[in-house]
């Protein structure tokens, strides 16, 4: 390279990268992973106790029971107490997803560092969080039942501090990654801690939050469904009597009314998150 007046004559040189070596860790990950699922699943003491070969000589075999089903009229199946349950199923899942999100917006709010009015009230707020998401939504429900007997009080009761426990949680992750700059400019005009909130961050978390809103209601629909199982209201009380019974016609005519219902309600979600964002 030719070097000008005044400067140091330099020489560039091409160099090549080098392609990094593959690490040990990833493909001994790997394999350790598939070894361990050939050893579970093969037939043997230490393992799942069913072997691969017998799965695949019962899938070709006719199941009696679903050749009843293909022989029955629907419409027949689901007796007007089933429908009703139904809807006793969707009134659970608006209920507690309306009363767990509303608790959940000002506990998530209070949660957060920024938040929070001080660090006793957030500590008081992230227990409470950590403590409703600590058990699992049927769980919930078995406690209820066994306090207030069975129906849907303890199934409602169950979904509203699911929804408080999920709602919570990712309300506050998203307050966590928003623009402090608002915040900043509300606390440097002078505007007391809850104006601040309402000016500055909720503004900035409401698309997320009514997304996360609808999120609850479709997990409150389908959770909603188990509870039954334990006494706790809804159409999993009629799915449990005919597992009971071995009515298993109308257990399956539920179960195929139930994922229409949850996949009308997951397109519905689905349009007003689009609307929303």
């Amino acid at each position: 390279m030719r070097a000008t007046s005044g400067e140091p004559a330099t020489a560039t040189v091409n160099v090549r990268p080098t392609r990094p070596r593959l690490g040990w860790f990833g493909p001994a990950v790997t394999a350790g992973l598939v070894a361990f699922t050939v050893v579970t699943i093969w037939d043997w003491n230490y393992g799942t106790g069913f072997s691969i070969r017998e799965i695949f000589s019962v899938i070709g075999q006719k199941n009696p029971v679903i050749e009843a089903i293909g022989e029955t009229d629907f419409g027949q199946l689901v007796s007007p107490r089933s429908r009703k349950k139904f809807v006793e199923t969707l009134r659970l899942a608006v209920l507690g997803t309306v009363s767990g999100s509303a608790v959940a917006l000002p506990l998530a709010l209070i949660s957060t560092r920024i938040g929070a009015p001080n660090r006793a009230a957030r500590i008081a707020a992230r227990t409470i969080s950590n403590v409703v998401r600590a058990l699992p939504d049927i769980v919930w429900a078995m406690l209820f039942v066994a306090a207030v007997g069975s129906g849907a009080l303890p199934g409602l009761l169950a979904l509203f501090l699911f929804t408080i426990a999920v709602v919570t949680k990712l309300t506050a992750d998203t307050l966590d990654g928003i623009d402090t700059g608002p915040v900043e400019a509300a606390k440097a005009s002078g505007a007391r801690h809850a104006q601040m909130l309402r000016a500055a961050q909720v503004p900035q978390i409401l698309p997320a939050y009514a997304s996360y809103v609808l999120y609850a209601f479709e997990l409150n629909l389908r959770s909603s469904a188990v509870l039954g199982i334990v006494g706790a209201g809804g159409i999993g009380e009629r799915l449990e009597n005919f597992r009971q019974f071995q009515q298993w016609d109308r257990l399956w005519a539920i179960v195929v009314m139930f994922i229409v219902v949850v996949f009308v309600v997951d397109r519905l979600s689905t349009l007003l998150r689009r609307k929303l964002g």
